[in-house]
């Protein structure tokens, strides 16, 4: 199952990546979300082989997740693969710069499942993945206007 959103964000792709790469600040978020993180080493880069073990509440229950940054490409590509169960996820960002204070961003998730019990829960996800893709692009919107809020009220270099 896939979700994708595009997003125009008003600052430099330089500036974007800088903040999808902000692993502090973005744990900090986690955890205010009710998700506990840990990193798998203390002195990991803000590079490919940085990784997480995350305790996520889904559907009732608190599941296991091990995640991984496996592509950086500063400051086109950002992905990540993750691992809960039965199931296999990967998270992929794309900048694109489109002037030297705009950048467009698109996100994708992707899950599949590995084991039967996997492929159930996806299975009973796809009925809502309407609300799920309008949920997704939200909070993807609202993410991305803040760093352009951000952007703006930062000091200029």
């Amino acid at each position: 199952m896939k979700f994708s959103t595009r997003q125009d964000i008003e600052a430099p792709a330089e500036f974007v990546f800088e903040h999808f790469t902000d692993f502090e600040g973005l744990e900090r978020q986690a955890m205010r979300r009710g998700i506990e993180v840990a990193r798998k080493s203390t002195h990991q880069p803000r590079d490919v082989g940085a990784g997480w073990t995350l305790k996520v509440p889904f559907r009732g229950k608190i599941r296991d997740l091990d995640a991984e940054i496996v592509e950086c490409d500063a400051p086109n590509t950002l992905a990540a693969t993750a691992v809960s169960g039965g199931l296999n996820m990967e998270i992929k960002s794309e900048l694109v710069p489109l002037s030297p204070q705009r950048t467009r961003v698109t996100i994708g998730y992707e899950v599949r499942p590995k084991t039967l019990s996997a492929r159930i829960l996806v299975q009973s996800v796809k009925f809502a993945k309407a609300t799920l893709q309008k949920r997704f692009e939200k909070r993807v919107k609202k993410y991305c206007e803040h760093l352009s809020e951000q952007y703006q009220g930062a000091p200029k270099r």
